[in-house]
């Protein structure tokens, strides 16, 4: 009885030390499995911070490049709106000068058409060259009053902003 027990005890102790180790295997098992799933997750974190990087990379150029060309649209717009404001400013700046001109033209005709020192048909003829220049400043006006209102009413024609509905629904 004492050799079954004896025996019974070495294989106790044997089963322990079994045990111990395959704890100790175990928990190794374990910590090189954390190591593993730690590197893993470093690994994935720098290819995901890399592909974050790349991709606001490629945002940033986007963001750039739409930047560009608003500024160009801005500076287009710019010269466009100058161009209209030269536009309107050049018909009312041909009028305002035609007037200009035969106001003084017709000043400057009286005068000398009335400088003829007694002269009937010197008057006479000078009196029939005003009449002409005034005539033909007063057709200029004429044209370039026409030529306004032509150019007024095709910018009214092309789509420009009208009064809105609502404003024209109360008056």
């Amino acid at each position: 009885m004492v050799s079954a027990t004896e025996r019974l005890q070495v294989q106790a102790e044997e089963n322990r030390t079994l045990v111990s180790r395959g704890g100790a295997a175990l928990q190794q098992i374990e910590e090189h499995a954390g190591q593993q799933i730690e590197k893993a997750v470093q690994r994935i974190a720098g290819e995901a911070s890399r592909a974050v990087t790349a991709n606001l990379g490629g945002a940033n150029k986007r963001a750039d490049q739409i930047m560009a060309a608003t500024a160009k649209l801005a500076h287009r717009q710019l010269w466009s709106a100058a161009a209209a404001m030269f536009l309107t400013l050049l018909p009312t700046a041909t009028v305002v000068a035609g007037l200009w001109i035969v106001i003084a033209g017709l000043f400057t005709g009286v005068h000398w058409a009335t400088d003829v020192d007694g002269s009937v048909w010197l008057g006479i003829g000078r009196w029939l060259a005003v009449a002409c220049g005034v005539s033909v400043v007063a057709y200029g006006l004429f044209v370039g009053a026409r030529w306004t209102t032509s150019l007024v009413a095709t910018w009214k024609g092309s789509g420009m902003p009208r009064w809105p509905q609502w404003r024209e629904k109360k008056g």
